[in-house]
């Protein structure tokens, strides 16, 4: 879900990016097996499945595919039950009539949704389906969870990073009134999310990890979710569970590309821990 964070900055305005790369070797010279890490997107599209067609070499030769969370019915059917609206965080009781006209006519308008279907979820749990409806999807999922898939067809080990539970907390608990207005504004400004989405297509088509993480300097004060939540406190803690993975076997670790560079993105803090570093191109 980084992606949608990074979107809200992108509406702002443009910003220039240089060169970079989305897949990176990890070495050490008391580990004996090299490891990888690769930036991915949240988005289901094809393109984003072959930006570095280097990493498809590499799922084939490592021991384990590593991810943020590992999708399983279970934590699927979790992450659903997440986002249904509690008594009170419907639609119909959070919104006045002329929003949830607006809100309803435009998912029913746009995707067929049935207003009773629209109520039953909290409001952010909507975002997604704006995202489809500016970039209709054409796979069954993320460049996560199509790797996750390939890993578990070839019987290799896949493990996580982080719990559902952590990023459901994280991502979904914002206030509702939060949500709604950034619902609101999403599908009142849809011309200005189309743009940040093409923005953000030609950042990670591009391989702009640096640029990514100009635009999370942006977020140091944010209300809800500041850099330090959202990223620099989440790789902190993904650290020591990479380390013992790295001693284990050889990995590619799979996360969000925002979560790659800067001053405490999981390259600096592996090299701060004595690991060579270098981009795959």
């Amino acid at each position: 879900m980084i992606y949608r964070i990074i979107l809200l900055i992108l509406l702002s305005g443009g910003v220039s990016f240089g060169q970079n790369s989305l897949l990176w070797q990890i070495t050490k010279d008391n580990v004996k097996d090299t490891s990888y890490l690769y930036g991915t997107i949240h988005l289901a599209n094809k393109k984003y499945f072959h930006v570095n067609s280097k990493v498809h070499e590499l799922k084939k030769k490592v021991d384990a595919g590593i991810f943020e969370i590992v999708f399983e019915p279970d934590s699927m059917a979790f992450i659903v039950s997440y986002l249904k609206a509690n008594p009170g965080e419907k639609l119909k009781d959070i919104c006045s009539v002329e929003e949830q006209n607006t809100i309803f006519n435009y998912f029913k308008t746009k995707l067929g949704l049935q207003e009773l279907v629209v109520n039953q979820f909290k409001p952010i749990a909507l975002t997604p389906f704006l995202f489809q409806i500016v970039m209709p999807p054409d796979t069954i999922g993320a460049i996560d969870q199509l790797l996750q898939n390939d890993f578990k067809r070839m019987g290799k080990t896949v493990a996580s990073l982080e719990s559902v539970q952590m990023q459901c907390d994280l991502l979904y608990g914002l206030p509702i009134d939060y949500q709604k207005q950034d619902l609101l504004d999403a599908i009142q400004k849809e011309d200005s999310l189309q743009t940040a989405i093409y923005q953000l297509d030609s950042v990670y088509r591009n391989q702009d990890i640096k640029g990514i993480a100009l635009l999370l300097d942006e977020l140091k004060n944010h209300e809800y979710l500041s850099k330090e939540l959202l990223n620099d406190s989440r790789n902190i803690k993904m650290i020591p569970k990479i380390e013992i993975l790295l001693s284990q076997q050889s990995n590619l670790i799979c996360v969000g590309a925002a979560h790659l560079s800067g001053e405490k993105g999981l390259i600096n803090l592996l090299r701060l821990k004595g690991y060579t570093i270098s981009a795959v191109f």
